[in-house]
């Protein structure tokens, strides 16, 4: 599959099944929870797209999910961003959060690379994270600014459905897309930068 240099999205425009999965594998996928998320999904989708922030679609979707307990994990450069999200989902649910540092472990302890040499450096730590969010029993939870692989070290360790509200970058203000939207930066990149986005 090579669908993002797709030039006709017959898929989206037509129904075009360009593989060989059928109607009654997808049913098969999306059965008890898989589906509830996947309704809850599309009626975010369908009543709010373009409407609400991505922070506001968040609730709505948690809501219609009737979840009660939600957690957040972040990366602990983003600690003033967080205080104010779980300011916001306070309002509507029980919020735990829990940053990267957590367990305060040094990364030579894991013999990881260090960003100065010679500086004591705690480890970022994101299946401690989901660890200390499982034990509060929540039920879903997003991740905030986690770096690049700790933030897949994190989906894959979490026991809940995991949303991704910030993703970290830290050049473009947390907007990975600038590189793709800017002409400067897809040129850096390699990228063409007369295609049209």
């Amino acid at each position: 599959m090579k669908c993002a240099k797709c030039t006709h999205r017959k898929c989206y425009l037509e129904g075009q099944n360009c593989t060989k999965i059928g109607l009654a594998d997808v049913k098969e996928a999306y059965v008890e929870e898989q589906l509830d998320i996947m309704k809850a999904a599309a009626c975010t989708e369908g009543r709010f797209y373009n409407n609400l922030t991505r922070l506001e679609e968040t609730v709505e979707f948690c809501k219609l999910m009737g979840y009660k307990k939600i957690g957040m994990a972040f990366c602990i450069g983003l600690n003033q961003e967080a205080k104010l999200i779980e300011e916001y989902f306070s309002k509507f649910f029980e919020v735990y959060s829990v940053c990267c540092k957590v367990c305060g472990v040094a990364k030579e302890n894991l013999a990881l690379e260090q960003i100065k040499e010679g500086v004591r450096e705690t480890m970022c730590n994101p299946i401690m994270q989901a660890k200390v969010l499982k034990d509060k029993e929540i039920e879903f939870c997003v991740t905030i600014g986690l770096c690049v692989g700790h933030d897949a070290l994190f989906t894959s360790a979490s026991t809940v459905p995991t949303s991704c509200l910030v993703a970290k970058d830290r050049v473009l203000a947390h907007n990975p897309l600038g590189a793709v939207y800017s002409r400067y930066w897809r040129r850096k990149l390699g990228i063409n930068p007369s295609d049209q986005v």
